[in-house]
């Protein structure tokens, strides 16, 4: 059987929600965002696109610099506004930054069930692919004594 692997965004507000992703914005980690094209990073690297580092958080605000331009300077914003909601990920650890040991989710269905967007993103410790092949009796004996198995066969049912 072939799985169509449903798609999630690694942008903070779309993982973590509008009021959770705060907490998720890290000092060392990295980010991506998109300037438009009248901001002053464009008009000074002639990109949109860029990965950003954030260097400390103090006071409801972070700083960061852009990695690929740190010569720009460093830069600043609150943790909750539109541009902190809208990083995407640079990197994921699926198991480790939804905390899906902890969440009672069956993690090896959602290894089949699930992708990350990865146009920005590198997903590490995660099958990635768009789609798999799976044979059913497999499925079956892996998982066809569990009440996960009848919640995938309903998924992949409203999923095709």
């Amino acid at each position: 059987m072939e799985i169509i692997k449903t798609q999630f965004s690694t942008q903070l507000s779309d993982l973590y929600g509008r009021d959770g992703y705060a907490p998720h914005i890290e000092v060392g980690r990295e980010y991506w965002w998109n300037w438009p094209t009248n901001s002053d990073v464009y008009k000074k690297t002639q990109k949109s696109w860029h990965k950003i580092q954030i260097t400390y958080i103090r006071s409801g605000c972070m700083f960061y610099f852009l990695t690929d331009a740190p010569e720009v300077g460093e830069f600043f914003a609150p943790i909750k506004c539109f541009f902190t909601s809208t990083l995407i990920l640079a990197e994921i650890d699926p198991i480790k930054d939804l905390n899906l040991l902890s969440s009672g989710e069956n993690i090896e269905l959602c290894k089949i069930k699930m992708r990350f967007n990865d146009e920005h993103t590198i997903v590490k410790n995660w099958p990635n692919e768009k789609r798999i092949e799976i044979d059913e009796e497999e499925l079956f004996n892996k998982f066809g004594n569990t009440s996960d198995y009848l919640e995938f066969i309903l998924w992949k049912k409203l999923n095709t």
